[in-house]
């Protein structure tokens, strides 16, 4: 009889448990130390960018900046590879000519970075790109003239100079709520173009925005903590972070800090709001009113959305001692309410939908969307237009109401 025959049956059952138990260990153990090697090499790696030369100075000689044309370039953005083309006229979008050689009405976006599409696949992917696949090709042409950086004084330019000759019927103007109102504050001239990327000017920001407002904050919104118990337990393994967006079950929320320096985008949900930022969100509702005066005057119409930061869409609470969420789009929703302006605030459906879904919708240490975002933002905005935008009978100028904005104590 062999050897092994003389083991006990119920012996040799535990000896192979055991084995199995401990063969788990150390690949439990492997695993959990190759983790904690990929995420303090990704910590220790800045978060770089290629400079991309896509920008030259205005050729009008006007102020602001433009994308050059027929740009066709390829690069990496979070381990994933992003197209970026350029028509003939300078814009992030297929070919199109500037008078309209058949029947269809024109829709023209207007905004920055995130209008532009980054950092989407390729514009086809951005969520100007998914809404032109969800509106009847057969009526309507899309336009996309999002370039990164721009504030509303850049795209009250473009407008007059560019967009205006493309005959748009509607003119959708994207408002980031993280950095547009700093940006229309700070002027047409506030970047300077180096090697095809533009560059906000220090000496500019210094001499228009008070010291106290630039302070050196480090202050950021952190992780939610969570309750004692295995939850918790498991957020301490690098293998379980590192897992947990994999399976959809990663913390995305956050507990919302107000930064205080004038540049940094929590900084405009704080309240009260300071002078200056007030002054900002002026120079914005002034900037929106002359481009619907504009608009009016070539019989084209103005809406606008609002695209919230991903602080605002993954903090716990809305609102706290110094802050409320909903700033700036408070601002620009009473405005557009009182001139009769179509309006999407897109921070309550990105919130509704990442509660019910915990589905990632930006970047990871990036503030752009990644391709689901855009996808979703470009599925709402065109649900919005066909329901509340297109063939909509505005108020008389005679009946729309004296232009008010939310105080600090409302």
């Amino acid at each position: 009889m062999a050897e092994s025959s003389k083991i006990p049956r119920a012996r040799r059952i535990a000896f192979i448990a055991v084995s199995l138990a401990a063969s788990l260990f150390v690949s439990l153990v492997l695993f959990e130390v190759g983790a904690r090697i990929i995420e303090s090499q990704r910590s220790d790696r800045p978060q770089r960018r290629e400079r991309l030369d896509l920008l030259m100075t205005n050729p009008n000689g006007t102020g602001s900046y433009r994308l050059k044309p027929d740009v066709d370039l390829v690069t990496r953005i979070d381990r994933r590879e992003v197209r970026i083309r350029t028509n003939r006229h300078g814009m992030h979008w297929r070919d199109v000519t500037i008078r309209k050689n058949d029947g269809r009405r024109r829709i023209a976006f207007l905004g920055d970075s995130f209008t532009f599409g980054s950092w989407a696949g390729g514009y086809e992917e951005s969520f100007v790109g998914t809404f032109d696949k969800s509106v009847s090709p057969e009526r309507w042409e899309v336009l996309n003239f999002g370039v990164g950086g721009y504030g509303l004084a850049d795209e009250e330019l473009l407008l007059r100079e560019q967009v205006l000759e493309f005959s748009p019927s509607y003119v959708i103007v994207v408002v980031f709520a993280g950095n547009d109102f700093r940006d229309t504050y700070l002027g047409i001239d506030k970047e300077s173009i180096i090697d095809g990327a533009a560059e906000l000017q220090d000496t500019k920001v210094r001499a228009v925005v008070p010291a106290e407002l630039l302070v050196d904050d480090t202050t950021v919104s952190a992780p939610c903590a969570l309750a004692p118990g295995p939850r918790r337990w498991l957020e301490g393994l690098s293998s379980f972070r590192l897992m947990s967006p994999w399976l959809g079950i990663e913390n995305l929320c956050i507990e919302f800090a107000v930064n205080r320096n004038f540049t940094m985008y929590t900084f405009w949900s704080q309240y009260p709001y300071p002078d200056t930022a007030l002054a900002a969100k002026d120079a914005v509702v002034e900037t929106l009113t002359r481009m619907d005066s504009l608009l009016e005057e070539h019989r084209a119409h103005l809406a606008i959305v609002t695209l919230p930061t991903s602080e605002q869409v993954h903090a716990r609470t809305e609102t706290g001692v110094d802050y409320d969420i909903g700033f700036p789009q408070a601002y620009l929703q009473v405005f557009a309410r009182d001139q009769d302006i179509p309006y999407l605030d897109l921070l309550p459906i990105l919130r509704s939908h990442v509660r019910g879904t915990n589905e990632r919708l930006f970047l990871a240490g990036d503030p752009h969307l990644n391709n689901r975002g855009h996808e979703i933002v470009g599925e709402h905005i065109a649900d919005w237009f066909r329901c509340c935008v297109r063939n909509r009978k505005r108020l008389s100028k005679e009946s729309r109401t004296r232009v008010t904005v939310p105080n600090d104590e409302s």
